[in-house]
């Protein structure tokens, strides 16, 4: 989604959570009542990269970028007999970030081998999607408390350029050096599935409202895809199923009838999984396979501000 396009659709729904008539004035909503929202923030994201020989881990990669400027547009429809729908998309607007990469070649030596910093990392892709239904356990008005589930996928991915290197040759740490500037290194992108189960609570007070989710399940099918450009090697990671967690808090001020200004925090971690190696050399075309050689993670934290309309 390009920049244009996304202020485009912000401005949009701006525009509309400002009706020439008001509505009832009411969050807590009636059956087929729709709220859009939509808001900036910023993100801070990272993710592991590991590669193993059985329980010997030969090398990490960590990746993350931190103030990532974010894009925010969704919409809750209130559907009958308590249930509520609720879609949301967060896509990032670029960002740079950095890459550490160590390998640990001797089993017989604790510390790393071999380590690569790059400064010269770029945040090529962020897009996070959920969609989440609950049905309402307890609804006075001003307080509900809902149980439900959903789906999400979280698509992110990096490049590394340039940066520096400390390599062991024939003695420890004996090679030292630079990539030369803007020379591609490493891509790595995760494409991480998730489904869950969630609680949600709000509580109405005056102008204000409050609300928080917890989200619990696992992710299936997270699978990541890692290109080293120097070595043309092309390498996808089939991971196991991960454990996922994730809490949302927000706060609402109701400025009229139809319409509130949120700032709203969300949190997601998928746990550390082992997984299946494919790997293909670009050039010539060979292939080869490793059974669970391979472990990944990832963790977001975005903070956001937007508005809300009621419909």
């Amino acid at each position: 989604m390009s920049k244009n396009l996304l202020g485009f659709t912000l401005g949009s729904v701006l525009i509309s959570a400002f009706p020439l008539s008001a509505q009832d004035g009411s969050f807590s909503g009636s059956s087929g009542q729709v709220t859009y929202f939509a808001g900036v923030g910023l993100a801070n994201i990272k993710a592991g990269e590991y590669v193993y020989d059985g329980d010997h881990k030969l090398s990490q990669l960590d990746w993350e970028s931190k103030g990532v400027k974010t894009g925010t547009i969704g919409a809750t429809m209130e559907l009958g007999y308590s249930w509520r729908i609720k879609g949301q998309i967060d896509v990032g607007l670029g960002g740079n970030g950095f890459m550490e990469d160590r390998d640990w070649m001797d089993p017989n030596y604790s510390g790393w081998t071999d380590q690569s910093l790059h400064d010269d990392t770029k945040l090529d892709r962020y897009v996070n999607l959920l969609i989440e239904a609950d049905r309402a356990m307890v609804d006075t008005g001003s307080t509900r408390l809902g149980l439900g589930g959903g789906v999400g996928y979280t698509n992110v991915k990096w490049t590394a350029r340039g940066g520096s290197y400390i390599y062991t040759d024939v003695t420890l740490h004996d090679t030292v050096g630079n990539f030369a500037d803007g020379e591609k290194g490493i891509t790595y992108e995760q494409r991480i599935p998730t489904l869950f189960l969630s609680a949600n609570a709000e509580q109405q007070i005056g102008k204000f409202k409050l609300s928080g989710a917890l989200r619990g399940g696992a992710s299936i099918g997270y699978k990541d895809v890692d290109d080293h450009w120097m070595r043309n090697l092309h390498f996808v990671e089939e991971m196991n199923i991960a454990p996922m967690m994730a809490a949302a808090i927000s706060a609402d001020y109701q400025i009229i009838p139809s319409a509130a200004l949120y700032v709203a925090g969300d949190f997601q971690k998928i746990f550390k999984t082992r997984g299946d190696t494919e790997v293909r050399d670009t050039v010539s075309g060979a292939t080869g396979s490793s059974e669970n050689s391979a472990a990944a993670e990832y963790q977001s934290l975005t903070i956001s501000a937007g508005v809300k309309g009621v419909f």
